[in-house]
């Protein structure tokens, strides 16, 4: 996804942000961190962990994006490279100041200046932040005379990436191109980082839509559908390869077509179009047609397989026509699944 040998990671400095509610310290350093060489290829593999998806973010805010704080911080430094410990320092005291939640926790903020970047969509200069929150243990030996001693130390996990932020200086007016994940907080909790300290919100792309399509069609399933009347595990599933259909045969998203074909019902049809209407918070314009992303329908994946999964004792896995199982209740109430084959492999 990132492409190493065509771009220069430059400054580096690190900074222990605490929680303001509880008093904790926000601790600047007054220097840049040193950059050997194998500290570079942790820090790659760092950044590499981070962002797996491809989902891209701006910068925004309801008065005008002169008043997002981060926004302008990353702007100055775009502009003047050379301030970058200072940039580094405002930006660590803009989340000391909104880390004021009884369980937003304290850990250091890593932040990297690279004057090129290369990612798989986009390239230039680039500015990463990476919050760990999480100390992971590690041992370590050493050899004292004639013995070999074992030690232990808490530290970062360049594999488990908590919080992060790649901000890239494209499209400025637009809020730049930004790549986000917390890996420690989701739903509400996650706002912490997205909406109080980055304040940014999804950016329309091939990739996003489809996603959320994907997303949105299970969730009306699941809680439209089953609102009044519970849905049978195979009906779900009958809608849900449906949508897989669709997304693996189609190279265009058709939100007409795309209703018809899943939920056939007219009525049904036109629910989940207003259903989508509704649940497009941000504005990713998804009733309009769009290119359909590869990427996005293998990234779901795990959302059309069908398992039905019974007690602890088993687990069908239903790949093809899904009328060749049946649900039933025997005479003495134990209920029951009748599958149809033709030949057993």
């Amino acid at each position: 996804m990132f492409e190493k040998t065509l771009s220069n990671l430059e400054h580096l400095a690190v900074h222990i942000v605490g929680n303001k509610s509880k008093e904790e310290e926000l601790v600047l350093s007054a220097s840049e961190s040193g950059l050997d060489q194998p500290t570079i290829n942790i820090i790659w593999h760092y950044l590499q962990s981070a962002f797996r998806d491809l989902d891209f973010y701006r910068f925004h805010h309801p008065s005008g994006l002169e008043f997002n704080s981060v926004f302008q911080v990353a702007r100055s430094l775009f502009n003047n490279p050379e301030s970058f410990l200072s940039a580094s320092q405002k930006v660590a005291q803009l989340l000391y100041d909104v880390s004021d939640h009884p369980q937003v926790r304290s850990g250091e903020l890593l932040v990297i200046y690279f004057s090129h970047l290369r990612h798989a969509q986009v390239e230039g200069p680039a500015l990463a932040l990476f919050k760990s929150e999480k100390k992971q243990p590690f041992l370590f030996t050493e050899e004292e005379a004639q013995n070999i001693e074992l030690y232990s130390y808490q530290g970062i996990n360049p594999s488990k990436v908590d919080k992060a932020a790649l901000i890239f200086a494209q499209e400025e007016s637009e809020g730049f191109q930004v790549m986000a994940v917390d890996n420690i907080n989701k739903g509400e909790e996650a706002k912490f980082w997205f909406e109080q300290f980055l304040r940014i919100q999804m950016r329309s792309t091939e990739f996003t839509k489809t996603s959320e399509i994907i997303k949105v069609t299970k969730s009306f399933i699941d809680q439209d559908l089953g609102d009044e009347t519970p849905l049978e595990k195979t009906e779900s599933m009958e809608y849900i390869g449906r949508s897989k259909d669709y997304f693996e045969l189609e190279e265009e998203y058709n939100p007409e077509s795309y209703s018809k074909q899943v939920f056939e019902d007219e009525a049904v049809a036109d629910r989940f179009r207003e259903y989508v209407r509704s649940r497009d918070l941000q504005n990713l314009e998804l009733d309009e047609n769009f290119a359909v992303s590869e990427q996005a329908v293998k990234k779901k994946g795990r959302v059309f397989k069908s398992v039905i999964k019974l007690d602890k004792n088993f687990h069908i896995y239903v790949h093809g026509d899904r009328s060749k199982i049946e649900k039933g209740v025997d005479e003495d109430g134990r209920q029951f699944y009748k599958l149809y084959y033709e030949e057993e492999n």
